[in-house]
């Protein structure tokens, strides 16, 4: 699996194959007062899936970390399964969008964060971002 899109929306969805997409591609949080916190944040990606990959539970996991390395303590894991579409010319690979969103996150400083998205324990990506104090 590797990855073709991984960004930061305000929510996104899946449906009939197709990601849509609401307030996408953003990089930073604005906050009036630390610690916030943010009401909904979801994490979009594009995989691209390989033959050899389907037909199997595929384990994905997303980690929240900030700009130190250190756990925020909010982490998605779960395990995808692809098919082979009928119409699919045989050695090609599978794209399969995918949303996790978030809830509640609490930002306590104004600082780089990072979501660590990992395939079967192998790190893939890093969507990277950061919160600022304005006003």
């Amino acid at each position: 699996m590797r990855l073709t899109t991984a960004m930061l929306a305000d929510a996104a969805q899946v449906q009939g194959g197709k990601l849509f997409v609401l307030g996408g591609g953003f990089d930073t949080i604005s906050a009036r007062k630390l610690p916030v916190i943010h009401r909904s944040l979801t994490v979009a990606l594009v995989a691209e899936i390989e033959p050899d990959e389907r037909h199997r539970d595929l384990e994905i996991s997303l980690r929240l970390i900030d700009e130190d390395g250190v756990d925020m303590g909010v982490e998605a894991k779960g395990k995808l399964r692809v098919g082979a579409p009928p119409n699919l010319p045989p050695g090609s690979s599978s794209i399969v969008p995918i949303v996790s969103p978030f809830h509640g996150i609490e930002f306590p400083d104004a600082k780089g964060y990072a979501f660590v998205v990992t395939f079967e324990d192998e790190e893939l990506d890093r969507i990277r971002f950061r919160v600022v104090r304005v006003g």
